[in-house]
């Protein structure tokens, strides 16, 4: 799998004969996408179905949302993917000795992001690394700096879900929620070890040779991923709080409360992340957001809600918003990118080889 998003960019489909060989490997992949939208629609009705149900017994609290909560919110979000998540991604690149422009990285960026939600992996890797290509980024090394940005925003993510939910996580998650706890957990020391810069660019540059590239030469230290990190985990901090303004209304949820909001999210992320069948998480992270919140609402909100169903219903349907608010945010980035690098976009601006 790894050997596969390095050689991404620059792979070659062979025009050797199909044959019975090449049909045969066909049917996994079709097979494999057929379960996967599958479980997504499964997913779906289980979400929907208590939004249609409940809908008399939560409507108010839907009515309590406000427009200008969620583009704020929305515009909160949108900082944090510039300031935490692009910016992040060109510092990995200047660690790799090209120093993109901030307004082109952030393009480049924002695209490559809006493409997960095509069908397959592979779109967000290939799309970042041929918009990266006319400002001298290798596709090897633009894919290895996506696998290190990715590694360190998981990690951040199982972080930030640990630090929240472990105590509400042991004693009351249940369900989907629960295995994507203790999975979350598990992932801790796999993916410290990853980062480890002897480990990471080790598996790196083996997998360079067998493909016949060469070696990542340039890395990044451990102190510098170590701050990365950190400027992550602050920035989900601040994704926390945007989140917290757009629901806090109509939940009835104290601001001291910010980090039931903060773990649920993160831990729903990771499930969306890892669950790799479904195009941008959909429907799975919907899934844990709603299971997750169930059972670590503080008894004040619960109370708010005579019946239970009526509030997993009105959670089901803050899942879907976030899903709304999200790629809101991503379209305001994704607009500003453009607007401020429309010639990088349309081809015609200056595009150094090696950006000093």
């Amino acid at each position: 799998m790894f050997e596969q998003f390095m050689n991404l960019p620059t792979v070659e489909t062979p025009a050797a004969a199909p044959g019975v060989r090449s049909r045969r490997a066909a049917v996994p992949v079709w097979l494999r996408r057929l379960i996967g939208v599958a479980i997504t629609l499964g997913i779906f009705v289980w979400i929907s179905r208590p939004i249609v149900k409940n809908w008399d017994q939560f409507k108010t609290h839907v009515w309590q949302l406000s427009w200008g909560r969620f583009f704020l919110a929305s515009a909160m979000f949108a900082g944090f993917l510039f300031v935490f998540r692009s910016l992040c991604w060109r510092r990995i690149l200047i660690g790799f000795g090209h120093r993109l422009p901030v307004a082109a990285s952030t393009r480049i960026w924002s695209t490559g992001e809006l493409a997960r939600y095509l069908p397959g992996v592979i779109w967000q890797v290939v799309g970042r690394a041929y918009l990266a290509k006319p400002y001298g980024v290798s596709g090897s090394v633009c894919s290895t700096s996506q696998i290190l940005e990715l590694v360190l925003f998981l990690l951040a993510n199982v972080l930030v879900a640990i630090t929240c939910l472990l105590w509400d996580g042991t004693k009351h998650l249940h369900g989907s929620a629960r295995g994507w706890m203790f999975c979350a957990m598990a992932l801790v020391p796999v993916l410290l070890l990853v980062l480890h810069p002897k480990v990471f660019y080790g598996l790196v540059n083996r997998v360079m040779s067998r493909l016949g590239k060469p070696a990542v030469a340039r890395q990044l230290g451990f102190g510098i991923l170590a701050g990365l990190l950190i400027w992550t985990v602050a920035g989900l901090i601040w994704q926390s709080l945007a989140i917290w303004v757009l629901t806090a209304r109509p939940l009835g949820l104290q601001f001291t409360k910010w980090w039931v909001v903060a773990g649920a999210y993160s831990l729903a992320w990771c499930a969306g992340f890892l669950a790799v069948w479904a195009p941008g998480g959909i429907g799975v992270r919907e899934l844990v957001f709603v299971t997750a919140m169930e059972f670590v609402l503080p008894p004040a909100v619960r109370q708010q809600f005579a019946d239970p169903k009526a509030l997993l219903g009105f959670l089901a349907f803050l899942s879907v918003l976030l899903r709304l608010w999200a790629t809101c945010g991503e379209l305001i980035l994704a607009g500003l990118a453009y607007g401020f690098d429309i010639k990088g976009a349309m081809g015609t601006g200056d595009t150094p080889r090696q950006g000093q």
